[in-house]
């Protein structure tokens, strides 16, 4: 049977929207979809509505086979805490530390200091390339070194659902390799579903097990070639 970590079902988005209406799209568990055509402006209804920010005009939105609409305020927190949402418009706090900003969650959430909340996650930061920044306020680094702090701030809660509009540094082919390599290692240690949502996603097609391309408001599978080689099994999340 195949379950989801997402499923929008006969989803109207809020605004006016480039997307199908009514859209139905699910993300099985420890599935990484990519939708290519969608930048910025157009990601953003998708993202907030499927990270219980916003509320669809119409449809259901299910998060594990639950619907959020259906959740009470406490539970819906904890929902929040099992996905990580990257995006432009998340921000991080400026009289805090990258390094406080990062361990917020765990600490919040586990009770424990700073230290013991980045301890496991040295690798990612190595490869996010912060260490050396950590003890910089956001308003002293630069903007590709913001972003990877929100994602690493992200990551560290161990999300199981990751949704993020791909922008910025990592829009680029240098910092598009150095994410891919990020999120192939995060989840081969923790498993996690991802909705990968760009202009451009050439670099992650080694990590997609579906490939749609969001067109004249319309959602169109491709084909990634590179699963022309591989076996059923190394990209069908079957349980």
């Amino acid at each position: 049977m195949l379950h989801h970590a997402l499923n929008l079902d006969m989803v109207t988005l809020p605004g006016d929207s480039a997307w199908p209406a009514p859209l139905s799209l699910a993300v099985a568990f420890n599935e990484v979809v990519l939708i290519e055509g969608a930048g910025l402006a157009v990601s953003s209804p998708l993202l907030e509505v499927a990270s219980t920010l916003a509320s669809p005009v119409a449809g259901h939105v299910r998060h594990w086979g639950r619907d959020a609409a259906t959740r009470r305020r406490e539970k819906l927190f904890r929902l929040r805490r099992r996905i990580a949402y990257i995006s432009p418009q998340q921000v991080l706090l400026h009289l805090m530390s990258l390094a406080e900003n990062i361990a917020l969650g765990p600490c919040y959430y586990q009770g424990c200091s700073e230290a013991e909340a980045l301890a496991p996650h040295a690798d990612l930061l190595e490869q996010l390339e912060l260490k050396a920044h950590l003890t910089q306020n956001p308003t002293q680094v630069s903007n590709a070194i913001y972003g990877r702090a929100v994602w690493a701030r992200e990551l560290v809660k161990g999300p199981e659902l990751i949704l993020a509009a791909i922008s910025g540094e990592f829009a680029t082919t240098a910092g598009a390799a150095m994410l891919a390599t990020v999120l192939r290692e995060y989840r081969t240690r923790y498993g996690a579903a991802a909705l990968l949502l760009g202009d451009s996603l050439e670099a992650f097609y080694h990590l997609g097990h579906r490939l749609l391309l969001l067109e004249a408001g319309q959602l169109r599978k491709q084909t990634i070639l590179e699963h022309r080689a591989r076996p059923l099994t190394a990209y069908l999340p079957l349980v």
